[in-house]
């Protein structure tokens, strides 16, 4: 059955029992038939929440005990809205009082905690790109080297590769370059897809070539081909460096064709 489904004569049964309830209010001796109604109506909305979003709520067990913990609580507080049964909780304060404060706010706590984490990832994916999980343009702000070589790289011949062969052989080019330019950065150097089958490489200050070369022996039996332009920068004039870079890359690119 749909979880929808679920969720609809969850809350469908639900409803029926709470007027069901307020229909024999008189027998139970409710103190506010409109604290029960305002109380059972929330716990059946809190149902129909939880119910819907709990298939992809599964993987963050945070909110999960969070949920079930204001499940109980507001389930406890209808409860204690029969006289017999809050005449009794009367008797034991302190259960009381952490059964229903306690519960309330440990609940709001998990599941805040939660939404930090989901948030927090939610930033973070955003920051990646989807096909080679490298990181991309939004990542700039996070470049941790003051000063630092800039390679602007681009893959050649792609455009020929997906007309001829298909996308999904495009696609596996750019995975495996990006493989191998994640692979040789070191601590504190940072690899981007800045779109299509453009990259750009951070490397530690008069590191480039050496690190060109390293991507250029491991890919001597791929056939891929780059092209690529190095800049010095700083964070200070990065956006020109990338310019500047960029020019050098497809000097170099326009270069390769005349020589073929």
């Amino acid at each position: 059955m749909p979880e929808s489904n679920v969720s609809i004569i969850a809350v469908g049964i639900s409803t029926l029992l709470l007027i069901a309830i307020v229909a024999m209010s008189r027998y139970v001796g409710f103190d506010s038939i409109s604290d029960v109604f305002f109380e059972g109506a929330t716990l059946i909305l809190l149902v129909y929440i939880f119910l819907t979003v709990k298939p992809h709520l599964i993987p963050y067990s945070k909110i999960m005990n969070g949920a079930y913990l204001l499940l109980f609580n507001k389930c406890y507080d209808l409860l204690t809205e029969i006289p017999f049964f809050d005449k009794y909780s009367d008797n034991y304060e302190i259960i009381d009082t952490i059964l229903d404060d306690g519960t309330l706010l440990v609940a709001f706590l998990l599941i805040a905690i939660g939404l930090t984490t989901i948030v927090a990832n939610i930033i973070k994916e955003s920051m990646k790109d989807d096909l080679t999980r490298l990181y991309n343009r939004k990542k700039f702000t996070d470049i941790s080297l003051s000063s630092f070589d800039l390679i602007y790289f681009d893959l050649n011949g792609l455009k020929k590769i997906n007309d001829m062969k298909g996308h999904a052989i495009g696609d596996l080019m750019i995975i495996r370059f990006a493989q191998v330019l994640r692979e040789h950065c070191l601590k504190q150097e940072m690899a981007f897809r800045a779109g299509g089958d453009e990259f750009i490489v951070i490397t530690q200050p008069n590191r480039a070539n050496s690190y060109i070369a390293s991507v250029y022996k491991t890919l001597e039996n791929d056939l891929i081909s780059f092209s690529y332009g190095i800049e010095k920068a700083t964070k200070e004039n990065f956006e020109e460096a990338l310019i500047q870079s960029d020019k050098a890359m497809y000097k170099m690119k326009k270069s390769l064709k005349k020589s073929t």
